[in-house]
């Protein structure tokens, strides 16, 4: 399986620049010394770039058998938008279409999965970027329930940030965060332990659909794919509403404040208003329905260079970073030969929620050729 993932990296990565660092004789090293009785024994993966050593998203799958190739592309620091990838001299490309991104940040993560390369990818989601490349690539990408996966540098103190997988299938990315999850020495008031959920659940799910949450209105044909894919009999659709505020100003105040930058007191207040007001209202939806389901993005993938001018594209992800809550994004469609994905959303610690419902939705692609 290495070696094929290898031959798959020779293959696409002069193509769609997904690779940051490659050690192919390392990866060729553990794969002929790996146990055969763990349960992800030679599962090729790519670490996303900018990891912190001893992370423990990393440690845990090389616990379980899994074996790195090297780390993926994602954005340069600092950049106004995250939607893009760069591997120091070439942007990381679409696999449906080169002159599109693959999203972000987790970039290189979501290419090299729809490409086929590998299964499995990790990544970090603080507004989006695990999302919102899965769906502009037509894969499968979760964040889990703020505290799911251990971080190496602790429990922030705004808490956007959440570890996840993109991968192939939601069995696969359900696994992984298993694996992975539960409290660590360097993250001690992590979630408990996450046992491996059946994706399956009752005969029919309850949900609410929104085509948009702040002042970005969808694509209407994009909108019209997810709304489509809602059109299945184990999916009711229920009129439910949800007295949401706009988070663009919370959500830049928290990140701010997680990278230990200057934070007006005032703006602090209203971020964590902004938290708790959202945050009351999705208990409220989930009193009555058992999931949100939105477009995981306003439009398809945007041009590789095009991405500062595409920062909108994180609108309908970036508060669950701010309430916590599970997301999950699959691929439900085409628009113009592009993936189109939807976001599922459950109450807190529900991401079993989350995969049965996304499950119904889901339609695997593969991009041509």
């Amino acid at each position: 399986m290495v070696a094929e993932a290898l031959d798959g990296v020779a293959r696409w990565d002069p193509l769609l620049h997904f690779i940051d660092t490659l050690d192919a004789d390392g990866a060729l090293s553990r794969a002929e010394r790996v146990d055969l009785g763990l349960p992800l024994a030679g599962v090729p993966f790519l670490i996303k770039a900018r990891t912190p050593a001893g992370s423990p998203i990393v440690t845990r799958l090389l616990a379980a058998g899994a074996i790195p190739l090297g780390t993926s592309t994602r954005a340069r620091p600092d950049a106004v938008s995250q939607t893009f990838g760069w591997n120091g001299s070439e942007y990381t490309r679409n696999p449906w279409d080169l002159s599109r991104s693959s999203g972000g940040s987790s970039a290189g993560a979501a290419a090299a999965v729809a490409a086929g390369v590998v299964p499995l990818a990790t990544g970090g989601d603080s507004a989006g970027s695990l999302r919102i490349p899965a769906s502009f690539c037509g894969v499968v990408g979760l964040k889990g329930t703020a505290g799911r996966v251990p971080r190496a540098d602790g429990r922030a103190l705004a808490g956007l940030t959440i570890g996840g997988f993109i991968g192939t299938t939601l069995e696969d990315v359900a696994l992984a965060t298993s694996l992975v999850s539960g409290p660590d020495r360097l993250d001690p008031s992590a979630l408990p332990h996450w046992p491996v959920p059946t994706v399956a659940g009752p005969e029919s799910w309850r949900v609410a659909y929104r085509s948009a949450l702040g002042l970005i209105q969808n694509d209407p044909a994009v909108n019209g794919v997810v709304r489509g894919s809602l059109a299945v009999p184990s999916i009711g659709v229920q009129d439910v509403a949800l007295d949401w505020l706009p988070v663009d100003s919370a959500w830049l105040t928290l990140r701010d404040l997680d990278a230990g930058l200057p934070v007006e007191p005032s703006a602090l207040q209203a971020a964590v208003q902004v938290r708790r007001h959202n945050s009351t209202a999705l208990a409220d939806l989930f009193s009555s329905v058992d999931a949100l389901i939105t477009p995981t993005t306003p439009r398809v993938a945007h041009g590789y260079d095009q991405h500062e001018q595409n920062i909108v594209v994180g609108d309908l992800c970036w508060g669950f970073n701010i309430t916590g809550h599970p997301a999950v994004s699959v691929p439900v469609g085409l628009l113009d030969g592009l993936p189109v994905g939807a976001q599922v959303v459950a109450p807190h610690g529900r991401e079993d929620v989350a995969l049965a419902v996304a499950a119904r939705l889901m339609m695997p692609i593969s991009p041509p050729g």
